[in-house]
């Protein structure tokens, strides 16, 4: 038999129909599993087994189709049927038939899938909150294969440029930094690295460099199969400009296997270079890596690094952007004076945005400076400005959440710490963030020391996690103090120049009315760092605690003095308790005017916030001495009112824990002088929920409280807290003794 009458035999047997009917059907069943497998629960490989099936049953029917003819007697094989009594003819017919049934079935649902299948999936991927999408990803730090391990840096900080790159496309999300970074050498279970991060999709690689050769291997992963979706080695010569090709190259391949739609700005970024000398990158590099333990030395060290890539490439314009920031922190934790560090600050975030007007982390810098001079609306106008041009830049967020929530845009400053905390989960820096809004707004207490104590496990070495979990076990629902000093002072003496443990270590003895050793520590971060403002404000809070109000007012002026007069609207409730000591009641009026002028312009006003209710108590704490029955009265009313507002809204909402019920319940009593319920309110805060922190700070010091001192029943509360107060003191004290740390001029207090 030739070809030709090989094809017409096909073609009269009806092997050709049967083989596209076969088709379109075998297409249709693959589509309808792939569409109902997950609302069904069907598990992930009953699609592929269908496949399978099909894919086989394929060349079987096609045999069976040439060896077999359906006959009215029944199904006959071929080679049986006479041609004269074949009924091929009909048969074909009916495959015609069959071939546009199955057509149109096939049509009609591709529209269905489309239309509401598809529909049905963008809902529920819009609803999903920290859903994994696809073009999600986290880049793992690359291993350093040199044979010298002090280019470690250099392998981080590509690693950390190339999630820089990508983090600037904004249908990206891309895990942060410090989450990724934590996976540094753990690559071997990608699957549960992406599941933790939030990502679909994980790149990773090598680093080698040797001489004036480099070698960067790169690949990227699917989480969910461990699926190798595409890998290059780039071998190259070690200039700046083939350092940034590899990292475009890199970029672009990401993109196109993610299939992220990438727009001119998209593309004009991943192809910028921010320097062309080879020497001054190398430098930045290592600065970013230094840089991010926020300890003094390291802060240093990654300055005089910054300085040096400037010094090789004066148009480094990131380099001036970070170097802004460093000396922010390093103001923040170290000694470098307020003076210095605002002419620092403003004069290379200016020159990072001369250079690039499109640099995030140049605007992030600019807005610090403005932060730190107190120009809180010009901080976060240009911060929202950073946030676009870099959106998912964790830390670019928190500083924009900070702003917003000191403008009082509570709900704005949420979303950012949301956002922040999605990007990067494993930041202890944010997750303790994202912890105190659980605690503060949410009474998660539990989940909340979860959080602390995996960061603890995760991040050993980060000291801010171990001062989270000793603020939170001094508070509801704990009201640990004697062991949250415990757990502080455990952290002091393996970090004794560290100034968070020893503020921490301050704060907690003054909770435990410890005062001769709160003043101690205080003294000691002023000695250690004379430059830096948190000695002074740590001895102010002393100062109130003792009801030494000359001593508070000589330490707000001198910070006044140093910071200049705009800070005086943060020390305002600072200075109350001084002018009320002194029957200045107009000058403490003046000075809440002054801090709240935009609310108490007119006494009486509404509430709508924390803050104004704040303001409004000790308003009305003043005015009532100054004899304003009137405004005192309007504002009572209006503090009542707001308590109303609030236990509704909490009603509403479910949130309507005790604690929150008395909180806004206590202002309202104080204000209508129902004294023995506010100390009955107070009582249960302290012995039933365990709020214990602050106690001897706040009866002595804050002017509201000053009221229910006429209480008859507040000198038995005020007994029975300062002998809980005893109990956890003398703990505190045979700890110090067992541990040779107890120093007897801190037994003043009884």
């Amino acid at each position: 038999m030739n070809i030709s009458n090989f094809i017409e035999e096909l073609k009269r047997r009806n092997v050709f129909k049967v083989a596209v009917a076969y088709a379109i059907a075998g297409w249709l069943i693959i589509q309808i599993v792939t569409v109902i497998e997950a609302p069904l629960n069907i598990p992930d490989w009953f699609d592929t087994v269908v496949i399978v099936f099909v894919g086989i049953g394929f060349p079987l029917t096609l045999i069976f189709a040439w060896a077999f003819e359906l006959t009215p007697e029944g199904i006959k094989k071929s080679r049986e049927v006479e041609i004269t009594e074949s009924v091929t003819d009909r048969t074909g017919k009916k495959l015609n038939g069959v071939i546009i049934s199955v057509l149109s079935i096939a049509l009609f649902f591709v529209v269905i899938e489309r239309v509401f299948f598809a529909k049905a999936s963008i809902l529920e991927d819009a609803g999903a909150v920290a859903k994994i999408e696809t073009a999600s990803i986290a880049v793992l730090p690359f291993v350093n294969m040199s044979s010298d391990k002090e280019n470690e840096y250099f392998s981080d900080g590509l690693s950390e440029e190339l999630l820089n790159a990508l983090a600037k496309v904004e249908d990206m999300q891309v895990a942060g930094r410090t989450s990724s970074f934590k996976f540094k050498g753990q690559n071997e279970n990608l699957t549960e690295i992406g599941s933790e991060l939030g990502v679909a999709n994980i790149l990773e690689g090598s680093v080698r460099k040797s001489g004036t050769r480099l070698r960067i291997t790169a690949q990227l992963i699917r989480v969910s199969d461990g699926f190798h979706m595409w890998s290059e080695t780039y071998d190259r010569e070690f200039t700046v400009d083939n350092i940034f090709d590899i990292q475009e190259e890199i970029s672009l391949h990401v993109m196109e296997e993610l299939k992220v739609r990438l727009l001119p700005e998209d593309e004009a970024q991943l192809a910028s270079r921010p320097t062309m000398d080879i020497e001054a990158y190398n430098a930045f590099l290592e600065a970013t890596q230094r840089e991010i333990t926020y300890q003094p030395d390291d802060l240093e060290y990654a300055i005089q690094k910054y300085k040096e890539a400037i010094r090789l490439d004066p148009t480094f314009a990131e380099a001036y952007a970070r170097l802004a920031l460093a000396y922010n922190n390093l103001h923040q934790n170290g000694n470098i004076s307020a003076d210095e560090t605002k002419v620092l600050m403003r004069e290379n975030a200016e020159m990072a945005i001369s250079l690039d007007k499109d640099l995030g982390k140049a605007h992030q810098a600019l807005a610090d400076y403005y932060g730190f001079e107190f120009q809180f609306e010009k901080s976060e106008e240009t911060l929202k400005k950073a946030v676009e041009l870099a959106p998912n830049d964790a830390s670019i967020r928190m500083d924009y959440r900070s702003a917003l929530g000191r403008n009082n845009k509570v709900q704005e400053s949420r979303t950012q710490l949301f956002k922040a905390y999605e990007l990067d989960p494993l930041s202890p820096d944010i997750s303790n963030s994202y912890a105190r809004h659980l605690v503060d707004v949410e009474n998660r207490y539990d989940e909340a020391m979860d959080i602390i104590d995996r960061n603890i496990k995760r991040t050993p070495d980060y000291n801010g996690s171990y001062y989270a979990k000793a603020w939170l076990l001094r508070d509801v629902p704990y009201g640990e103090l004697d062991n949250a000093f415990t757990f502080a002072f455990e952290g002091h003496l393996q970090n004794p120049d560290d100034m968070d443990f020893m503020w921490m270590v301050s704060d907690i003895a003054r909770d435990l009315n410890m005062l001769n050793m709160a003043e101690y520590f205080g003294e000691k971060i002023s000695e250690k760092y004379p430059e830096n403002h948190a000695g002074p404000r740590n001895l102010l809070k002393t100062s109130q605690t003792r009801g030494d109000f000359e001593t508070t007012k000589r330490i707000v002026d001198d910070l006044i003095e140093t910071y200049g007069e705009r800070t005086v609207e943060f020390f305002v409730i600072d200075l109350l308790a001084y002018h009320y000591e002194r029957e200045e009641y107009q000058e403490g009026l003046d000075l809440l005017k002054m801090r709240f002028s935009d609310f108490l312009d007119e006494p009486g006003k509404e509430i709508v916030n924390e803050d104004q209710q704040t303001a409004s108590i000790f308003y009305l704490t003043l005015a009532d001495k100054a004899g304003k029955t009137e405004e005192v009265d309007m504002i009572a009313d209006r503090i009542c009112e707001y308590k109303d507002k609030r236990l509704a809204e909490m009603e509403e909402s479910g949130h309507t824990e005790i604690y929150n019920e008395l909180d806004v319940k206590l202002w309202c009593q104080i204000a209508t002088e129902q004294y023995d319920e506010a100390v009955a309110a107070m009582e249960k805060f302290y012995f039933e929920l365990n709020s214990k922190a602050n106690y001897p700070l706040i009866i002595t010091s804050e002017i509201p409280f000053f009221r229910i001192k006429e209480s008859q029943n507040f000198e038995a509360f005020e007994k029975k807290i300062y002998a809980d107060l005893g109990i956890m003191r003398e703990n505190v004290v045979q700890f110090l003794k067992e541990k040779g740390e107890w120093q007897e001029e801190w037994a003043e207090e009884n």
